[in-house]
C-alpha cells in the first residue's frame, strides 16, 4: 500500500472521509468528537471537517484516507487555533497523527495564529501523554467534562522562539521556501508522511 501521504482536503474527500470515519470505534469517535456522530457522519459535519474555518488535510494510503487534520480558529480565544486529528484504527500508535498536528500548526503559524487549543476528554490517555510529553508548557483549565490546554503557536521540533524568528519561518511557508527536510513542504501537493 505505501508510505501514507498528506494532502490538503476538500469537499470532494465527503464519501471518502464518511467511509473511515464510520470504520472507527465508537471510543475513538468519542475522544474525536466529545458525542456520538452517527454512521454514517451527517453531510453537515462532514463539510465543516473538510471545509473549517481554518483548514484540513486528509492523509492517504492510495486512494483510501486514514487520517484527518484540521485546525480551525476558536471562539472565546484572540489569535488562537484549535488543532484537531483523527486517525484510522490501523494506522493509529505509528506517528501518523503527530505528523498530520504539525501539517495543521504550520498552517495555522501562516495564518496567524499566536496560540493553540487542544480540547481533549480526560479519559484520552494517548492525548494526553502526546501533549504533555511535546508541549511540557502547556496550561490547561477545565471546561465542563473536557480539557482544555493552550500553548504557544509553534511547530513541536523547534524550541520557543522570537517573533521574529517566528514571522520569518512563516513568510518562508508562504514563499514556498523550504531548505531543509525536516521542515514543513507546502501543502498543495501529497507528500510523504514519514
Amino acid at each position: 500500500m505505501g508510505t501514507p501521504l498528506i494532502r490538503r482536503a476538500g469537499e470532494p474527500d465527503a464519501d471518502e472521509l464518511a467511509r473511515m470515519l464510520t470504520g472507527l470505534t465508537d471510543l475513538s469517535l468519542y475522544f474525536r468528537f466529545q458525542t456520538a456522530i452517527g454512521r454514517p457522519p451527517r453531510p453537515a459535519l462532514l463539510l465543516r471537517l473538510l471545509c473549517p474555518t481554518g483548514a484540513s488535510w486528509v492523509s492517504t494510503r492510495g486512494d483510501t484516507i486514514v487520517g484527518h487534520s484540521m485546525w480551525a480558529w476558536a471562539h472565546g480565544y484572540d489569535a488562537t487555533a484549535e488543532l484537531a486529528v483523527i486517525i484510522s484504527e490501523d494506522e493509529q500508535g505509528r506517528g501518523l497523527g503527530v505528523r498530520m498536528l504539525a501539517t495543521a500548526a504550520a498552517g495555522a503559524i501562516a495564518a496567524g495564529a499566536t496560540r493553540f487549543l487542544f480540547v481533549v476528554s480526560p479519559a484520552n490517555d494517548r492525548s494526553l501523554r502526546m501533549i504533555r510529553r511535546r508541549r511540557p508548557e502547556a496550561t490547561v483549565e477545565r471546561d465542563g467534562t473536557l480539557l482544555n490546554f493552550v500553548v504557544p503557536a509553534r511547530l513541536t521540533d523547534q524550541p520557543e522562539e522570537s517573533t521574529d524568528v517566528v514571522d520569518e519561518q512563516v513568510r518562508r511557508l508562504q514563499c514556498g521556501e523550504v531548505p531543509t527536510a525536516v521542515e514543513l513542504r507546502p501543502m498543495d501537493d501529497a507528500v510523504p508522511a514519514v
